[in-house]
């Protein structure tokens, strides 16, 4: 009779349709079997069976059953906090890590450096090169201002001039290396500092969304927080102990489903008599194998 009832809401709308339905039941059988002086016994049964059950106590008939669905209830709430709290950890992740950036500016900074480098390097040969100039405009003005008279000398002179062209050559050539290297320089600094500003760009605009996605979902957080407070309310403390235990036991999963005569966590095949007392919820039940809570949909 358990079975037959599960599904009767003991409200009182239902209570005189039930148990018409159910007098009726019991005076056919009288009629159909001849026994007329049934009828008032089966009527009297009938309506006070009814009442009887009707009146029963709701936590009496359901608490069990109700116990799991509460549970099951609550692992639900529980997966998809944890599902959040593992986005919200993500994306305050993300905010706390300024790599790209940090890359960015390094590279700027790196390129900086080598342009001040580059153009003191600059610098520097064009002194050299000048200060060989100096010496052959010198040398020169010697050599043909007539103040030197002497044929060694000149000779000397005229040597020394051409060594010194020779290596004017050189630091001109130094110097057009190092101009070319600083145009370089200049060239690598400016896409640095393009990529560091695009960079900037993106990481903040990126922040925008990161944030308002993690008030979006610190809102449903807190929403779930108290869905959760209440249904566990509801769950009797050792209950609720046991429930706690195996999520922490359990990679967070407590309670699994049942289907097909089978447990959804490890798909480890159930008895029938398993699978039965699950879905009569006199107690919790367990799965022999991953040993969690069997919820019967």
């Amino acid at each position: 009779m358990s079975t037959l009832f599960v599904g009767v809401s003991p409200s009182l709308d239902n209570r005189l349709p039930f148990a018409d339905v159910l007098e009726s039941t019991f005076l056919c059988i009288a009629r159909f079997h001849h026994a007329s002086f049934l009828f008032p016994l089966f009527k009297w049964k009938a309506s006070g069976f009814c009442r009887t059950l009707l009146d029963f106590p709701a936590e009496h008939l359901y608490n069990h059953s109700m116990l799991a669905f509460q549970l099951y209830q609550l692992q639900q709430v529980d997966s998809t906090r944890d599902d959040l709290s593992k986005r919200v950890a993500a994306l305050e992740a993300r905010l706390a890590d300024h790599h790209a950036v940090e890359s960015a500016e390094a590279t700027a900074r790196a390129a900086s450096e080598r342009l001040q480098r580059a153009r003191h390097a600059l610098r520097q040969a064009e002194a050299e090169a000048e200060a060989v100039r100096m010496k052959i405009r010198r040398s020169e003005e010697m050599l043909y201002s007539g103040s030197v008279r002497n044929p060694k000398e000149l000779q000397d002179l005229q040597k020394e001039v051409g060594a010194l062209k020779r290596l004017l050559s050189r630091r001109e050539d130094a110097q057009l290396e190092a101009m070319v290297a600083a145009e370089e320089a200049e060239a690598a600094q400016r896409a640095a500092e393009g990529r560091l500003q695009a960079v900037r760009h993106e990481r903040l605009q990126q922040e925008t969304r990161w944030r308002g996605e993690l008030d979006d979902l610190q809102q449903r957080l807190a929403s779930l927080d108290g869905r959760r407070a209440a249904l566990a309310a509801e769950v009797p403390p050792d209950a609720l102990t046991t429930y706690e235990r195996l999520r922490q036991s359990r990679g967070g999963l407590a309670i699994a489903a049942v289907e097909d005569h089978a447990c959804t966590a490890c798909g480890a095949p159930l008895t029938p008599d398993l699978v039965r007392a699950a879905r009569s919820g006199d107690a919790l039940v367990f799965c022999r194998t991953c040993k969690r809570i069997l919820y019967v949909p």
